[in-house]
């Protein structure tokens, strides 16, 4: 009993000693972790710092309050560091490596004013020239048309200098510049313009230098950036030996309280970790039966169970919109944690606005919000829904521990009758092809024949696929200086069992949503080479965005390209850039890699309506093709012309030929000769057709 009273006492004493000692580990480790996030923080700061200077750069307007944001959010940063866990003897080398950091932080802070300053000035006249240009067209009779020319010419330098950051075309600039100066006016206003027009350029040639000087401090040649990384290894190495120090004596610690325990706590602890765990088996069979793994969410089973239990339900089935593209950007593992937030995100909506209902994960990113009697506020609701899910911004954190900000968009579809996820799921396809938030299912709608007749289209192209009845239509691209044909666009089509020929708008879109469509592409890929392979004509497909991020398509166009080097040297891929592309690393990877197996680029349908300057200069494409809305007014319209003639200008002197689309009669076809376009498309030149005449191989 003695014995036992001794073992009990020294175990007392050394519990104690343990929850002390605990203590001051928690408050160690959570002080530690403190500084480590301050100073993660000043790094994501610095990232965005540079990222809002590179914005300010590109957009003409820009608010630099969130840029000042984060540089005071720095500043409030260092001075916690320096009055907190780094000023410990222990952590000598980090507050040094701050101090440095300091100063370097201090220079950027000086060069991102001067930067602003001179942006300011630049943007100014930048966007003052154009208007100017404009005002020459309204101020003369009589358009001098090589003063004319030599003003767009500039106006295009000064958008490619400001937007490409490429120094080459500012003695360009600088020798135009010259050649205006050359010019001069007898009409006052013409004059005065000129003036006006003279002092706009000499500003930006003189603040050019210096913003580029700035700029290219600030986002590489700045010292921060490495210091607070420098900072943040050192800060952790420094952690590490004074927690090799608290593990040590923490395992002796520990050894000594299980030797003193052990034998008594033994027979106790076995009993009780065994009803504990088969307590918690009975709990997780029981909730993995109605819980969903990922999110905790009440799961499909979990609906059904209830939706018995509500006489007049409503459901609203939430879907996040090409939740693909995330997993495709940034993983699976960052596509579940947004899952995992969302999932709360419409919980606390649902708590938050006093809501009797209850919310489910009902698929892979469908959510559900069951609940009854408040069907004359469920539009209300989900309006309300929408709008803040799509107004928050989700932070996931990577596997290389950044933070990542992103947001989202959702729609949905909503249920009244039973069965309600068919129905809402029905009605939520229909949404998203309409490409509208929102929508109440209803008999109206005529869902099912909308499925049924998808079905048939679907029908249709896996007999088109299985019977060999993808079919190429050739037409032809004129060059314009010799009116000869040169080439031929490859263009898709499906022959139904009938024998009629279906054009892509009606199977290409339905494909998509398909295991088909990347069997088509591969199929157009395949004949075409077969069609022109023992020939010396060139010719062009189009791949869409999803051809150029899908390994199984992308991988045969390279095997392709390598097996027949000879034909590669003849095919150009039509690309659309559009706001579709989600991933333009892929895109460029894919690009450079075609191009270096001999094949060329186009960029299709070139502004349509969103025509990035700066992704033009990125994918470095052989050919531009103006698009038909543009083309089939250039005869008519003098802003049109203005348009044209500067992506003719700006195709030129990046070596780039044009292909002028929709070339429909005659005076369209001699105002594209005139304006230099390379080469001319359209049914007034040639139809696509089945046949198409080639000149064999010599």
């Amino acid at each position: 009993m003695k014995k036992l009273n001794v073992v009990i006492l020294l175990a007392v004493v050394v519990t104690v000693g343990l929850i002390l000692f605990n203590q001051f580990t928690q408050n160690f480790l959570q002080k530690s972790y403190q500084t480590l996030d301050i100073i993660k923080d000043i790094e994501k700061y610095e990232y965005k710092i540079d990222s809002d200077v590179l914005k300010s750069s590109f957009y003409l307007y820009y608010n630099y309050d969130e840029l000042h944001l984060s540089i005071e959010k720095i500043e409030q940063s260092i001075e916690k560091l320096k009055t907190g866990h780094l000023s410990t003897f222990s952590h000598e080398k980090s507050l040094k490596v701050l101090h440095e950091y300091e100063k370097e932080f201090k220079k950027k802070i000086d060069a991102i004013h001067q930067f602003e300053t001179v942006n300011s000035l630049i943007k100014n006249s930048q966007v003052y020239i154009p208007s100017l240009i404009l005002r020459y067209i309204q101020l003369t009779e009589k358009v001098d048309f090589q003063y004319f020319l030599l003003l767009n010419r500039v106006l295009t330098s000064i958008f490619i200098l400001k937007n490409s950051h490429d120094k080459t075309f500012l003695k360009e600039l600088e020798e135009d510049i010259k050649q205006l100066k050359k010019f001069s006016f007898s009409d006052p206003k013409l004059e005065e313009f000129h003036t006006v027009l003279l002092s706009h350029l000499n500003v930006f040639i003189k603040n050019f230098p210096i913003y580029y000087q700035k700029l290219d401090y600030i986002l590489q040649d700045s010292k921060d950036i490495y210091t607070i990384n420098l900072l943040k290894e050192t800060f952790i190495k420094e952690t590490s030996q004074e927690m090799k120090i608290i593990t040590a004596f923490s395992g002796g610690a520990t050894f000594l309280f299980l030797s003193v325990l052990g034998y008594l706590a033994f027979l106790l602890v076995k009993l009780e970790r065994s009803n504990r765990l088969l307590k918690k088996l009975q709990k997780n069979l029981e909730l993995k039966m109605v819980t969903d793994e990922l999110t905790g969410l009440p799961n499909r089973k979990a609906f059904f169970l209830k939706e018995r239990n509500y006489k007049q339900p409503t459901l609203i089935l939430i879907n996040i919109d090409n939740f693909k593209h995330i997993n495709d950007l940034y993983g699976s593992e960052f596509g579940d944690q947004l899952l995992v937030k969302l999932g709360s995100f419409i919980k606390k909506f649902v708590e938050q606005n006093s809501l009797d209902a209850e919310v489910f994960r009902l698929g892979a990113d469908d959510f559900g919000v069951l609940y009854e009697n408040l069907r004359e506020k469920t539009e209300d609701i989900v309006k309300s829904l929408i709008k803040e899910i799509e107004e928050h911004t989700f932070i996931i954190k990577t596997q290389d521990n950044i933070d990542v900000e992103i947001t989202i968009n959702v729609s949905a579809g909503i249920s009244y009758e039973k069965p309600l996820l068919e129905k809402a799921d029905m009605v939520l396809k229909y949404v998203k092809r309409r490409r509208e938030k929102y929508m109440v299912y209803s008999s109206e709608l005529n869902l099912a024949k909308i499925i049924e007749d998808n079905l048939k289209i679907i029908g249709v192209i896996k007999y088109a696929v299985n019977n060999n009845r993808i079919k190429l239509y050739y037409q032809p691209i004129f060059n314009n200086k010799t009116e000869e044909v040169e080439k031929y666009e490859c263009l898709v089509r499906i022959a139904d069992p009938d024998g009629n020929i279906v054009s892509p708008n009606f199977f290409l879109p339905i494909a998509k949503e398909s295991k088909y469509y990347s069997i088509i592409t591969k199929t157009v890929v395949e004949k075409s080479f077969e069609k022109f392979r023992n020939t010396d004509v060139q010719f062009s497909i189009n791949l869409s965005s999803e051809d150029m991020t899908d390994e199984e398509i992308v991988n045969y166009i390279y095997h392709i390209l390598e097996s027949e080097p000879e034909v590669a040297k003849r095919v150009t891929f039509e690309i659309l850039e559009s706001e579709s592309i989600k991933n333009y690393d892929q895109i460029y990877v894919f690009v450079k890699n075609v191009k270096n197996l001999g094949a060329k680029i186009a960029i299709d349908d070139f502004g349509s309506g969103y025509s990035n300057y700066s992704h033009i200069v990125n994918l470095e494409p052989d050919y531009i093709k103006i698009d038909g809305s543009l083309i089939k007014q250039l005869p008519y319209d003098l802003y049109v012309q203005i348009i044209v003639s500067t992506i003719v200008d700006f195709s030129r002197k990046l070596g780039i030929r044009t292909v002028a689309e929709y070339v429909y009669n005659e005076d369209v076809y001699s105002m594209v000769k005139s304006m230099g376009i390379d080469y001319s498309q359209g049914y007034y030149l040639g139809k696509p057709s089945p046949h198409c005449c080639l000149q064999e191989g010599k």
